[in-house]
Parts: C-alpha cells; structure tokens; sequence
C-alpha cells in the first residue's frame, strides 16, 4: 500500500499498517532468537518518518510507557535466568548444553512473551489513531521506531546471551552488568516517546 505524506489515512489503511509493522516486528524477533538476518521492514511504511513524539496522543504514550515497562520486566527476568545459570556453569553445578537449554528456553519465553506485548501495543496504538485521526501519520512513525528500539535491545541481549555461553570463565560475572546496561539503554532511547 503507497501512501502520500500528508494524505490522510483511512482506518482500515492505518489498521493495515499496523498490523503489518506488527508481524514485522514479530518476524525480526523470531530471527533474533534463531540468531538469524532480520528482515528487511515492509516498504508500505518507507514514507512515515517522523521523528517528533512530543505531539503525540497521551493515549498512545500511555500504550508506549506500558509496553516499555512489560520489556524492561523481560530484560530484568533474562538477566535473573542468565546469572543464576551462569553462576551454576561457573560452580561446575551445570553442564554446557543445560546452560544453553536454559538461555535458549528464556530466549523462546521472551519472544512469546514479547509478541503479546506487540499485539497489545498495536491495539493500543489502533485505539489512540481511531480517537485521534489527525496523528496516525505519527502513530505509525511511533510505532515504526518503538518496534526498531526493542528489535535492538533484544538483539544485544542476544549477543550478551551467546557471548555469555561461549566464554564462562570470562563473561559469568559480566552478562549481569552488561544487562542492565541495556535496560538503561531502551529505557533512554525510549523517553522520545514521553
């Protein structure tokens, strides 16, 4: 679907966009548990850039502060499950492939757990452009850069994750610090949309 900047949306095309920037999403964040390519974002939403959030509706800031609350809660259990598996590997109590299982278990949680947060932003986001026509333009930049924000920070939580597994020794006292690194990160980045 092409769209004009500055032609307004019908609902059905705003809805459209949304829930094509949700499978998106969804799709980039079942490549990052696989450590795979993520997909390139579809091209329908190419047009919408903007990147002053400060007009946006309070209820999509609302819908956007509580998505950031549900990803901060799925970094801060990720670095939970990580140091306590880390910390059993480092103490001999575990075994490589449990280590791994255990990551790779937390990984597949996340993504399910992440999908439900991105059905809920979208609804939300769908409700607030309903109520509020004229900014589902920046709506959808909203959602388009909230979505490359978390992509982001779940793929370096990936990388800490695989770097954490493959070196022991090293990294079994780091992944923590290196956690909440990330959660400072997304948490930062995400204040364009307060």
């Amino acid at each position: 679907m092409a769209h004009n900047p500055g032609q307004p949306l019908t609902d059905e095309q705003f809805d459209a966009l949304l829930d094509e920037l949700n499978a998106h999403h969804k799709d980039a964040l079942t490549a990052i548990t696989a450590g795979a390519e993520r997909p390139a974002p579809p091209r329908s939403a190419a047009s919408f850039m903007d990147d002053d959030f400060s007009k946006l509706p309070q209820d999509a800031k609302k819908v956007l502060a509580d998505t950031l609350k549900g990803q901060l809660a799925l970094l801060a259990d990720s670095k939970k499950t990580l140091v306590g598996l880390l910390l059993q590997a480092h103490e001999k109590k575990i075994a490589q492939d449990q280590l791994k299982d255990g990551v790779d278990a937390q990984e597949n949680k996340n993504k399910q757990a992440l999908a439900e947060l991105n059905d809920k932003l979208a609804e939300g986001l769908k409700a607030s452009g309903h109520a509020h026509p004229e900014s589902q333009d920046l709506i959808v930049s909203a959602y388009k850069t909230s979505s490359d924000l978390s992509a982001q920070a779940w793929n370096a939580a990936r990388e800490v994750d695989a770097e954490a597994i493959s070196s022991v020794e090293t990294q079994w006292d780091k992944a923590g610090p290196k956690y909440d690194t990330l959660m400072q990160d997304l948490q930062n980045n995400w204040k364009i949309f307060a």
